[in-house]
């Protein structure tokens, strides 16, 4: 059983990195988040997720709560980030639980401040400049992945 386990849970982790990849390559060509593979993915990650006994009301506050958090903040801010991206934080809260998915939120707004400053003061962009999230997304997923198997 033990093995099982330890092979879902990796199933989770490179089943998420593989959606990241997809979005990312969507948002950067198109500007748009792919919903299939959200609606794929998030069923399969909560199912997961349960059969591994890690479900209940924090998965569902990790996935849905921090999700419609950000779906809120999309109507409020009239999209300043994307509706596509609170989809996004709802997949990975799915996978990732309720923690893990919070230092993800943090380490990709953390990097697109960085980038926000390089863009803004060496770059020069002016603030109608949008760039998407995705990448950063990813590259705070890999981090958080990092932090986990270290």
């Amino acid at each position: 059983m033990f093995m099982v386990q330890e092979a879902l849970e990796i199933f989770i982790y490179v089943f998420i990195l593989a959606g990241l990849i997809l979005e990312v390559i969507e948002d950067v060509t198109e500007k748009k988040i792919w919903m299939p593979v959200i609606l794929i993915e998030l069923p399969v990650l909560l199912g997961v997720n349960y059969w591994l006994g890690k479900g209940g009301i924090l998965l569902f506050a990790a996935s849905f709560g921090i999700g419609g958090f950000f779906y809120l903040i999309s109507v409020l801010t009239k999209e300043q980030i994307g509706k596509g991206d609170a989809f996004i934080f709802c997949m990975t809260g799915a996978g990732l639980g309720m923690m893990e998915n919070l230092l993800l939120i943090y380490i990709t707004f953390l990097l697109a401040f960085f980038a926000a400053i390089y863009l803004w003061g060496i770059k020069k962009v002016g603030k109608k400049y949008s760039m998407p999230l995705m990448p950063f997304v990813l590259c705070a997923y890999i981090v958080v992945m990092g932090f986990r198997f270290i």
